[in-house]
């Protein structure tokens, strides 16, 4: 798969998946899709919290996390392209990714001290997602 083509289908699986969760729990959250300079932005919002995810042409996949002081940790690098690799493995993996990251932020409507999350391709994101997840179990949320 070819970068251009590796970005358009991931974006168009991340959006996808991402509509199907907001219909699942029956949430209207603010979407933001754009594109601009050869890169597709979703900016998914919640009060004053924030997941900025980047897909670049390059076929570079970046996200930051905001909580709602504003702390952050910056832009992180999920996965970078490679043309050898398995991109719908990639594109699957990246999709199961955020889509579960983003179904606890509209269960949780905050990312309130877990902004610090490292999610990538090459990680289990069940660790890195444990503990919020944890926390909002024990909060009833």
């Amino acid at each position: 798969m070819k970068k251009r083509e590796f970005q358009r289908n991931a974006a168009l699986e991340l959006y996808k998946r991402l509509t199907d969760i907001c219909v699942e729990l029956d949430k209207v959250p603010s979407l933001t899709v754009c594109t601009k300079h050869y890169s597709h932005c979703l900016e998914l919002r919640s009060g004053y919290n924030k997941i900025q995810i980047t897909i670049k042409q390059t076929g570079e996949i970046n996200y930051q996390l905001t909580d709602m002081i504003g702390s952050t940790v910056g832009k992180q690098i999920y996965y970078s392209y490679g043309a050898e690799d398995n991109h719908a493995e990639v594109i699957e993996k990246f999709v199961n990714d955020f889509g579960r990251l983003y179904k606890d932020f509209l269960l949780a409507g905050t990312l309130h001290d877990f902004d610090d999350m490292k999610l990538s391709y090459d990680a289990d994101a069940g660790k890195a997602l444990r503990k919020y997840e944890s926390e909002i179990k024990k909060n009833n949320l």
